[in-house]
């Protein structure tokens, strides 16, 4: 009896943590953000701490605030940098005469594939894909939609205040005190376990942290070259800058982020290919963009993630693939994108706790 109502309150906990951590799921993003924030900017922290001004040595709490402050600059910069583009690009697709637009794109798409018109299984491709690009640039061009999104985004940002400063508030005591985490998750842990847990949440930290810099080194290089490939193609800086801004922040997305990415640059690219004079053909046009999109690939896929996803949280690749791949069944692109920390910390807790079981001796000895 007494072990079914030890076992029954244990039930009645969990079910109880799980329905609190529901209600509370604001509270819970911020702290989850904050964490993840910490992480991020701990070596700009460091930095910070390792100056001195002759005897005087700058602690950790003018360290946080500084810290802080900085990726508040960052922030106000990049939405300094990328809004009046955004704006400016809005103006200019506004601008688009789009009978006459989606006229060209036919155009071009009887050039391009001319030769296969010969066939009748040939046209039936032909004409499928002209339909799905002119439901495609349509979809694009529906400035009604684009104008309403703005307007829902402004409303957003009005309410993202009380965010943001949460956010901040907690991330600069997550850096002030690095190990204020571990000691607030520690107090739900009983004292047995404690040693364990502690362990296992430095491997994790350790992990993560390498992990979430890496991630955000991967985004910037991927927009940079995508921005620097579409300026030599000669569409100008403004547009080049946005394409390369999206493609590197769908590039979070693993292996679905980067075909979105160059689904939305070759789309972009083409509209404006159609506005400017430029002095070559579209077929020549279109393989410069192509090529921009295979040299960040090959780039991505032999450099970046596998000192991302391999090295970072010390896993194969294959098993990387496949956890993203159940990720993404799980819960969408969020899934995928967050596959990967669950499966560190569920891999780091394994080999802490069941290190004697065969199965996670093998998933964890790269570790």
């Amino acid at each position: 009896m007494k072990q079914f109502l030890k076992y029954l309150f244990l039930i009645v906990a969990i079910f109880s943590g799980v329905f609190l951590l529901w209600y509370f799921r604001s509270i819970v993003i911020f702290v989850v953000v904050s964490a993840v924030l910490s992480l991020v900017t701990r070596p700009i922290f460091d930095l910070f701490c390792r100056i001195r001004i002759g005897k005087f040595q700058i602690g950790k709490t003018i360290s946080a605030l500084l810290t802080v402050l900085t990726l508040w600059i960052v922030i106000i910069l990049f939405f300094r940098f990328t809004v009046p583009l955004i704006a400016s690009e809005v103006q200019f697709f506004s601008r688009i005469d789009v009978p006459m637009a989606l006229e060209k794109v036919g155009k071009l798409l009887s050039d391009i594939f001319a030769p296969l018109r010969h066939s009748e299984f040939g046209q039936t491709i032909v004409s499928s894909l002209e339909r799905q690009f002119e439901e495609a640039f349509l979809t694009l061009l529906n400035f009604d939609k684009v104008r309403i999104f703005f307007t829902s985004l402004a409303g957003f940002f009005g309410s993202v205040f009380i965010a943001a400063f949460s956010i901040s508030f907690i991330t600069f005591f997550f850096l002030k005190e690095e190990g204020l985490l571990i000691g607030g998750i520690l107090l739900f842990v009983p004292q047995k376990y404690e040693s364990g847990i502690r362990h296992a949440l430095l491997s994790i930290r350790y992990l993560l942290r390498r992990y979430f810099l890496g991630i955000l080194i991967q985004t910037t290089l991927v927009g940079t070259i995508v921005t620097i490939g579409f300026s030599v193609l000669g569409i100008g800086f403004n547009h080049a800058a946005i394409i390369g801004i999206i493609s590197g922040l769908m590039n979070i997305i693993p292996y679905l982020g980067p075909l979105f990415g160059a689904v939305f640059g070759i789309s972009v690219g083409t509209l404006v290919y159609l506005q400017l004079p430029l002095p070559y053909s579209y077929l020549s046009f279109l393989g410069g963009m192509l090529l921009v999109y295979v040299f960040v690939q090959l780039m991505d896929n032999m450099l970046f993630q596998p000192l991302i996803f391999s090295s970072s949280v010390k896993a194969h690749p294959l098993e990387i693939f496949i956890v993203i791949l159940g990720g993404g069944y799980l819960a969408g692109v969020l899934g995928m994108f967050f596959a990967i920390p669950v499966y560190t910390i569920i891999r780091v807790i394994a080999r802490e706790f069941f290190n004697n079981n065969e199965v996670v001796k093998k998933l964890t000895d790269r570790m």
